[in-house]
């Protein structure tokens, strides 16, 4: 990873105390590596997160990310996963702590599938990541580890772990695509890099962080469609492929994330208590009974979809890249649970593959209702970067993401159909005046994805209340920014910005712990 400088995380060490009464570790879980998350400019490398390397020894660099899931099993990308890799906590001396051998390979079905569990051969106790939900929002923590050595004194060096903010901006059904806040970058040494969408919380004023609401795994980047030629190449001449293969190794551009909540029944055999809340066992907590991250998955979110239609509007055509019109759509939602979370999509798709759909983030209008039955109006906007006609849908989901009922121009009562879509022409002024060839993919970001008023609303504080997390606070905006990379190394890092700081009741002794991790880890090095 590569990341923006700061000149100072001293609030990030104050914040790192918080922890130690957090997921209620093991007898032999290592307190010294827990301090020693704050690595240089990243202080929010989360416990969880464990790197995988080739071979035991102390010299070499990992191989790609992680995060545990149970004792015994970790979760990291299918092209990661090899019987015989080395495994350990990133935040326990950046992998070469306490460590273990990867014994089995688990794949779950279906042939898309590009995440695996894999199998130890020992456990490696400590604090496990909960599966969360996988809004379209920023405030993301991408965890992975430094692509070279860092310029500043707190600076993580080549190697160490080290985490990035990023915003969640497009989505299909299995998965979704991430954009580095501006000045960072993902690399191609990344892949299985943990992307959390929360990652602290507080309970009775207690700053909670290190923790993971794991929401996916960084797989691959995302390779926008090439754009239709303005002229179609001569008789006879050979047909050329657009090029896949990337010019660097880094990238702020987009990166394909496996959303793994898609992959619950698969994760569930393996640990079930990564859906399930933290019973807390410290002693100045025992009043709170247990703390759950925000969108945690399949845990009192039940919802239904009543009804649902997509506004019967016709849309003019439209240049690649620019705009649609304002698109919207009134949704019914019903027999809410106390954690249900609403949200809305809009699509698009080529009309000569309308399974291929692209879904964008839809802002709902007014205050966000509440109660367990209410109607919702959203709004939103589609663009594609590649010419041809499209169909343009909406979907909505009652309970955050888990499920999703599309909907069209007459509702949901017979069924979703594409001759009930809108229909979009994206039209390329170059070219001469005959039909566009539909494309086959659709774009990896659209200018719908670039506004901040279009996204799912922001993870909560984390307050907990007898279990349930608040839903009240905000986090601020991130702007995507595409930086072309200029070495060719491996992977991308960044220092994160400051995370709810200012609440922690113990800064004295976060700064004591704080730096004496820090001289811990110089001396060790």
């Amino acid at each position: 990873m590569r990341s923006l400088n700061i000149a100072m995380v001293l609030p990030l060490l104050v914040a790192s105390v918080g922890l130690a009464g957090c997921a209620a570790p093991a007898a032999d879980d290592n307190a010294d590596g827990q301090s020693n998350a704050v690595t240089g400019g990243s202080g929010a490398i989360e416990s969880p997160v464990v790197f995988l390397f080739e071979s035991a020894a102390k010299d070499i660099a990992p191989r790609c990310a992680g995060a545990m899931i149970a004792d015994k099993f970790a979760v990291t990308a299918a092209s990661c996963a090899k019987v015989g890799l080395i495994l350990g906590h990133a935040a326990d001396k950046d992998g070469f702590g306490k460590r273990a051998t990867v014994t089995k390979i688990h794949t779950p079905p279906g042939a898309e599938s590009d995440i695996a569990v894999v199998e130890l051969d020992r456990a490696l106790t400590g604090t496990h990541a909960l599966i969360t939900h996988m809004p379209l929002r920023d405030g993301y923590a991408v965890n992975a580890f430094a692509a070279t050595d860092g310029k500043g004194l707190f600076s993580p060096d080549k190697n160490e772990a080290s985490s990035i903010s990023a915003s969640m901006i497009e989505e299909t059904s299995t998965h979704g695509s991430i954009v580095p806040a501006k000045g960072t970058e993902i690399c191609d040494g990344d892949i299985g890099a943990p992307v959390c969408s929360s990652t602290g919380g507080k309970i009775s004023g207690y700053n909670l962080y290190g923790t993971c609401g794991l929401s996916g795994l960084v797989v691959s980047r995302v390779i926008a469609a090439a754009a239709t030629p303005a002229t179609p190449p001569a008789a006879g001449a050979p047909a050329v492929a657009p090029s896949t293969t990337p010019a660097t190794s880094c990238s702020g551009g987009a990166w394909k994330v496996a959303q793994l909540g898609q992959h619950a029944e698969f994760l569930k055999t393996f640990a079930p208590k990564a859906f399930q809340p933290w019973f807390i066992d410290a002693p100045v907590l025992r009043d709170h009974p247990y703390y759950a991250p925000d969108g945690l998955w399949g845990y009192k979110t039940k919802g239904e979809v009543k009804a649902c239609t997509l506004g019967a509007t016709t849309l003019a055509p439209v240049a690649m890249s620019a705009a649609s019109a304002k698109l919207s759509a009134k949704v019914s939602f019903a027999a809410m649970d106390k954690n249900a979370a609403a949200f809305g999509r809009f699509g698009i798709a080529p009309k000569s593959d309308p399974t291929k759909m692209s879904w964008l983030p839809a802002k709902q209008l007014g205050t966000a209702a509440g109660g367990t039955a209410f109607d919702a109006d959203f709004e939103g906007l589609v663009s594609s970067a590649t010419a041809g006609d499209f169909v343009v849908a909406f979907r909505a989901s009652a309970n955050g993401g888990e499920s999703w009922t599309s909907c069209d121009t007459d509702g949901i009562a017979n069924g979703f159909a594409v001759d009930k879509a809108l229909s979009l022409k994206v039209v390329d002024a170059n070219a001469p005046s005959t039909t566009p060839t539909p494309p086959t993919t659709t774009p990896a970001s659209t200018p719908a994805a670039s506004d901040p008023s279009y996204s799912d609303p922001p993870a909560s504080a984390g307050e907990t209340t007898e279990g349930d997390p608040s839903r009240d606070s905000s986090e601020g905006d991130v702007t995507p920014a595409k930086k072309p990379a200029a070495d060719a190394q491996g992977c991308s890092m960044s220092s994160t910005p400051l995370r709810n700081v200012g609440g922690s009741s113990l800064p004295v002794v976060g700064v004591l712990l704080g730096l004496a991790a820090l001289v811990r880890r110089r001396r060790a090095s």
